[in-house]
């Protein structure tokens, strides 16, 4: 897809807004606890550990994982109007691959 690393990091902040449905999903929650706000409150609740009221998914922790993404989210945790410029660039560069019609 040729995706960059900013790119991943980036379109994974989308988790920003929402939430899973258990019976979509098999999980149940949001990810943040304003779910119908877009900032950068996914990147400062995924850096701040696990909450019981809160959704980790896999996905989202393998992201402090990596030392490149780990990177990226701290940078988003900290400077919200880096995350919606990188944010913007990463989801136009998605919505423009555009699909392969099975």
């Amino acid at each position: 897809m040729d995706l960059s690393d900013t790119n991943i990091v980036a379109l994974s902040g989308a988790h920003t807004l929402g939430r899973c449905h258990k019976d979509k999903s098999g999980f149940e929650g949001a990810w943040t606890s304003n779910p119908l706000i877009f900032d950068n409150s996914y990147f400062k609740e995924l850096l701040s550990g696990e909450k019981e009221s809160l959704l980790q998914l896999v996905s989202d922790k393998a992201l402090l994982d990596d030392p490149v993404f780990r990177l990226l989210v701290e940078k988003y945790s900290v400077d919200e109007e880096a995350f919606f410029a990188d944010y913007a660039e990463a989801h136009l560069k998605l919505s423009e691959l555009g699909f392969v019609d099975a």
